[in-house]
């Protein structure tokens, strides 16, 4: 029985998820400090769009769902 809270798949298993993220990690590795950082802020950046899409939509919704379902 899994205890974490679920995550997002976007098509690939738990084992394939920890195979990404090995292979990535050997692949950032001999990257500087500053390539490092820099590819973790772009990382960031898309993770902050996604979610602000996310919330955006939700807000969308709630507001359709209170304005009686009719379109936009």
């Amino acid at each position: 029985m899994r205890t974490d809270a679920p995550r997002f798949q976007a098509g690939l298993s738990d084992r394939g998820f920890e195979t990404l993220k090995r292979r990535l990690v050997e692949l950032v590795e001999p990257l500087s400090d500053h390539q490092l950082l820099d590819l973790a802020d772009g990382i960031h950046d898309l993770l902050r769009r996604r979610r602000t899409v996310r919330r955006h939509h939700s807000e969308r919704m709630k507001e359709r769902l209170r304005d009686g379902g009719r379109p936009l």
